[in-house]
């Protein structure tokens, strides 16, 4: 806003007292803002100070301290007051072994009153991340280099207590520290946070939790000044701490080697008081703890080593430490002589008094030992570890060796040498290093009961993929192990359940890659049972560098009972009479039985990777369980048995029947079936008395052989010193000739099958299959080859109906039916024999049937029914010679029944039926009534037949019927009709009728007629059906025709020709004797008494 323009000129000056005020008032507001501006700074943060860092430094550095401060400032905004921050703080403490300290960052409060008056104190620290580092010189000493680094720790705890008492300080905490050992052997800690506190006495004590490599562990240590004189004590005491914490700081961390295991050490050292180090005592102790060596476990319960060292100049004393596992307690102590000079060789001997060992997997109770000892020396440079000498001691047993133990950059490299003598195997076991070829152990801790090692060698070289047990490479070969070994009394268990074996002696050696063990003179113990002895045992062990691949063998013998060497073969793994179905119990007999066996040593033995087998021989032997169905006793055999099949063979009774015997008995999950091969020694009469009735068909020895076969049995019959008879077809093979069957059993539980049966012998061959039910009884045949002769072509198809008889199928084209007709001839031969007692009906259809005599027959069909008592009914018909046509009958009424026969050709049927081969022609009948099958009364006639050279006929027509009779000077003229014809024994005739009776076996022919031109006759007798005997006695009538004329005339010719029949001049005569060959005789005195007379010089019955 603007003045107006007369008022510019009115205002008045300031006056003098004003301006002074004013000026006042602005150096208050400059002075104020100052103040103000000063406060803000130090209100916003730290202020650095120039100079304190400087001063603080100066301050600390003193002695072999010296310290470095980049920067300091001072923080007023603390909610504890007043604190001094400083950063990149460096101390470094020279000495032996230098140590360097770098702090990035430190606080501490600071009192109001040091800050005026520039006596700076600290009630306590706070140190961030701080690194501490010891540069260790390396040199002969134990890692870390006890020495040095006690010496280091002492200086550090010498700043740390001159720091206390200069800054009245009482406690320092410490932050995520590291804490690092550089040199030879590198170390590194992190993760360190700490309390450290000073007493008013001086003793300084820390408590530290280290976040370790693989778990945070605790230190607690203690420095005091030393209450024995001048110098220092300090200790510590660690839980918690593993092994893998001591490893450089690139070491890898494997799993199983004890790295991770929590341990627990206890360090107690004096120093003089120039620091260095007088004495100290180290105690280390594990607990629960396992690591792995390979393929091994090593576990144990308790382990303390305490060590203490006493000066450079003198040995460190191992004081009494222990190792505990289960039953195992060993008590050790000793010294390790420090080196002298440079060369970092440290010499060590250990010793115990009465350890006493127990291993876990040793089911023995534990066994004290007398002492041991252990001499050796150890090179940190070239990490080599060499035992000149160890010695164990335990009453007259000792064992003694050397050990070298490399490690190289590729692992360890381990070279023993142990000989020991008259050592207890129980023993043994329990001294053997479980990590020193734990398969061996294992399997020796298992197996060998007993025994006593009279003397052992043993050495070996083994590389580092030894001790990896996931490299393929054992890490030795050839000859980089060996060992030699005598023993006796030794007991053995060999795999599985099988029995122990005591009383051993013999040899184990290891040579070339292979273990091998000879044992002789031992006994299977088997409870409650006799021993089976076992004179010569051998087990071998090939490829034994191999982890995967290891073959064991065994050769061994087995002398005793069959029971007991059964129950040792039927033991797991092998189960052999398990897997064969065979019983255990009640074998006798005694055997020798050889056993070899290979298979893969793996922790669990597959009975499919066991390659074995038995050879052995029994005497004796005796089973009373069937073994494949079949009782086998009193028999000598011989054995062999695989892992597939056990095979029987001999001599002894098979099922009661003397046989030779072979056996094959298929183990279960093999894939070959089951065989029997046994060949028996049998007669008809022994197979009757089993229940095989087959006498009717064969008399005498014969050879059966029976093998297994799929599905069945197969069955050869030798016959050649048996005779056979089919007696219904009248086939018979004699003794001597050859003759064999054989065919295929197959039986169910409801039937048997004789399969592909074949009967072959001189001209005979049949063929087919049969079917019997589950008792025997034949049901079904079929004979598509059926040839009892040579030439024969028929075929058999039998039925059993549901009746029980049979019904037969009989067809061919030819068929030679000689023995047929022998058979229907002979007494009692249409009788029924064997499983066609009971009857059969028989239907026949052959195109040619041959018959005696050159004689046969076509077209031969028709049906024959059989039972019991024969033939029962019949209907048959064919043409004799191809053209003659036949029909024979036979019907039943009743009780009774009526035979009748038609033949055109009566002379060709007879002499089919080789009745009678001189008939020539003839139409016949045949007529018989049976009111029972041994009462018949018949009569048989034929017209216009001739008779041709018939030997009878002929001698009778040759009789000197010129005959002078002297008293009556009567002369009786020989007949000359037809002389030519008769002479030659030929006649032809009108009629033949015969009239014939039967009673049992007796058959009377009570009026036989014969009449021709030139000859006639009668017959009359009987024949013995039995005996097979006749006894027929005629008049021949030569000039029948004439002759018989007066015999027709009334009265007188009764008188001068006889009976009907008969002539004026005749001849008796006689056939008596066997059917077969019977013997005529003529009375030619009976030709001059005609007639009636006559009959006084015929033949009488005798």
């Amino acid at each position: 806003m603007s003045q107006p323009d007369g008022m510019k000129d009115e205002l008045p000056k300031p006056a003098p007292w004003k301006r002074r005020r004013l000026l006042r008032l602005a150096i208050g507001v400059v002075f104020i803002g100052l103040i103000v501006f000063v406060g803000a700074i130090f209100v916003s943060g730290p202020v650095t100070v120039p100079y304190l860092g400087k001063l603080l430094a100066s301050q600390g550095t003193r002695g072999p301290v010296t310290l470095s401060i980049e920067s300091a400032s001072v923080d007023f905004t603390a909610d504890d007051g007043i604190r001094i921050v400083i950063q990149d703080v460096r101390v470094d403490i020279s000495g032996g072994a230098p140590v360097t300290l770098e702090l990035p960052r430190l606080e501490a409060p600071l009192t109001r009153s040091a800050l005026w008056s520039g006596d700076i104190r600290f009630a306590s620290l706070h140190l961030k991340e701080p690194q501490v580092t010891i540069a260790l010189k390396g040199g002969p000493a134990v890692i870390p280099e006890i020495s040095q680094l006690s010496e280091a720790v002492n200086r550090i705890g010498n700043v740390i207590d001159d720091q206390f008492v200069r800054r009245g300080l009482t406690s320092v905490t410490v932050s995520d520290g590291a804490f690092d050992i550089t040199g030879p052997a590198p170390r590194s800690f992190t993760n360190i946070n700490a309390d450290v506190f000073r007493s008013p006495d001086g003793e300084i004590s820390a408590s530290a939790r280290v976040g370790g490599r693989v778990t945070s562990w605790r230190l607690d240590f203690l420095r005091a000044p030393s209450k024995t004189g001048p110098g220092t004590r300090m200790a510590a005491v660690v839980n918690g701490i593993t092994l893998a914490e001591l490893l450089g700081p690139d070491a890898a961390i494997a799993y199983g080697k004890g790295l991770r295991l929590p341990a627990s050490a206890k360090l107690d050292s004096v120093l003089d008081e120039n620091g260095e180090l007088i004495s100290a005592n180290a105690v280390a102790r594990v607990q629960n703890g396992w690591f792995q060596m390979g393929r091994t476990l090593v576990a144990f319960d308790d382990v303390a080593l305490s060590a203490v060292y006493r000066g450079p100049d003198k040995p460190i004393e191992i004081q009494t430490s222990h190792f505990i596992r289960g039953n195992t307690r060993i008590f050790f102590s000793g010294q390790i002589d420090q080196p002298t000079g440079d060369a970092p060789v440290w010499d060590f001997r250990l010793e115990t008094e009465h350890p006493q060992v127990g291993p876990l997997d040793v089911r023995e109770p534990p066994q004290m030992l007398d002492g041991a000892t252990v001499h050796g020396r150890f090179n940190l440079a070239e990490k080599q570890i060499h035992i000149s000498r160890f010695s164990v001691r335990s009453g007259k047993a000792s064992a003694t060796g050397v050990v070298n133990i490399q490690i190289g950059s590729d692992g360890p490299y381990l070279a023993i040498a142990v000989d020991g003598e008259q050592i207890p195997i129980s023993l043994a076991k329990k001294v053997w290093p479980i990590t020193l070829v734990p398969p061996a152990r294992k399997w020796i801790i298992e197996r060998i009961k007993a025994g006593l090692i009279e003397t052992a060698s043993f050495t070996a070289a083994i590389r580092p993929p030894g001790f990896n047990y996931l490299d393929p490479d054992a890490g030795w070969s050839g000859d980089d192990m060996e060992m030699t070994m005598s023993f006796v009394d030794g007991a053995v268990a060999p795999v599985g359940d099988v029995a122990v074996v005591d009383g051993l002696s013999g040899t184990m050696t290891i040579e070339n890659e292979v273990l091998t063990v000879k044992a002789s003179g031992g006994t299977a113990d088997l409870p409650g049972e006799d021993d089976v002895v076992v004179p010569a045992t051998v087990f071998e062990i090939h490829n034994l560098p191999l982890r995967v691949g290891k073959i064991a063998k065994v050769e061994t013998r087995l002398e005793g009972e069959n029971a007991e060497i059964g129950a040792l073969l039927n033991a797991k793994p092998f189960e052999v009479l398990d897997r064969a179905n065979l019983k255990t119990g009640g074998v006798t007999g005694s055997g020798v039985v050889d056993i070899t066996a290979s298979f893969p040593m793996e922790r669990v033995i597959d009975m499919d990777d066991v390659t074995w087998k038995a050879v052995g021989r029994s005497e004796d032997f005796s089973d009373e369980n069937p073994i494949m169905g079949h009782q086998i006793q009193n028999a000598d055999l011989s054995i062999e048995a695989d892992r597939s099949q056990i095979v029987i063979s001999g001599n002894g009774e098979f099922d009661g029947l003397n046989a030779d015997i072979n056996l094959v008995v298929p183990l279960s999950g093999a894939g070959d079936p089951r065989r029997q091969d046994v060949v028996a020694s049998v007669t008809a009469d022994q197979l009757k008395a089993r229940g095989i009735d087959l006498t009717a068909f064969l008399d005498g020895p014969m050879t059966v052989s029976a093998g297994k076969a799929e599905g069945g049995q197969n069955i050869s019959i030798d016959l050649q010193e048996t005779e056979v008879r089919l007696q219904a077809l009248g086939w018979r093979k004699a003794k001597g000739v050859p003759a064999s069957a054989s065919f295929k059993l197959i039986e169910t539980d409801d039937k048997k099958v004789v399969q592909d049966f074949e009967l072959v012998s001189e001209g005979a061959d049949i063929f087919g299959h049969i079917h019997l039910s589950a008792t025997g009884e034949l049901t079904e045949a079929t004979f598509p080859r059926f040839q009892l002769r040579p030439g024969d072509d028929a075929q058999i198809d039998i039925t059993r109906a549901d009746s029980g008889r049979y019904d037969i199928i009989f067809s061919g084209k030819n068929f030679d039916g000689r023995g047929l007709v022998q058979s229907l001839r002979s007494p009692g031969g249409s009788q029924g024999a064997g499983d066609f007692a009971d009857g059969a009906r028989i239907a026949v259809d052959v195109a040619r049937m041959t018959g005696f005599n050159k004689r046969w027959m076509e077209n031969v069909t028709g049906r024959v029914d059989t039972g019991a008592r024969g033939l029962l009914a019949a209907d048959i018909s064919g043409l004799v010679g191809g053209s003659s046509e036949f029909r024979f009958t036979l019907t039943s009424n009743g009780g009774a029944q009526q035979a009748d026969g038609r033949f055109d050709d009566t002379g060709a049927m007879l002499a089919f039926l080789d009745l009678y081969k001189r008939m020539r022609g003839g139409r016949g009948t045949l007529s018989v009534a049976m009111a029972d099958a041994d009462s018949w009364v018949g009569d048989f006639k034929v017209r216009s037949l001739v008779i041709t050279e018939d030997p009878a006929i002929q001698r009778i027509s040759t009789t000197n019927l010129n005959t002078r009779d002297e008293a009556s000077r009567v002369i009786v003229r020989q007949p000359q009709a037809n002389t030519a014809e008769v002479a030659r024994g030929t006649a032809s005739f009108e009629t033949l009728d015969i009239n014939f009776t039967r009673e049992g076996d007796q058959m009377t022919i009570s009026r036989g007629a014969l009449q021709g031109n030139a000859l006639g006759g009668t017959v009359a007798g009987t024949v013995d059906l039995k005996q097979q005997t006749l006894n027929l006695t005629g008049t021949f009538v030569p000039i029948y025709a004439l002759n018989n004329f007066f015999s027709k005339i009334p009265l007188l010719g009764f008188a001068l020709g006889g009976s009907t029949g008969e002539g004026l001049i005749g001849v008796t005569y006689r056939l008596s004797g066997s059917l077969s060959d019977p013997v005529l005789s003529v009375n030619p005195i009976s030709a001059i008494a005609p007639g009636i007379f006559r009959r006084m010089f015929e033949f009488q019955p005798e």
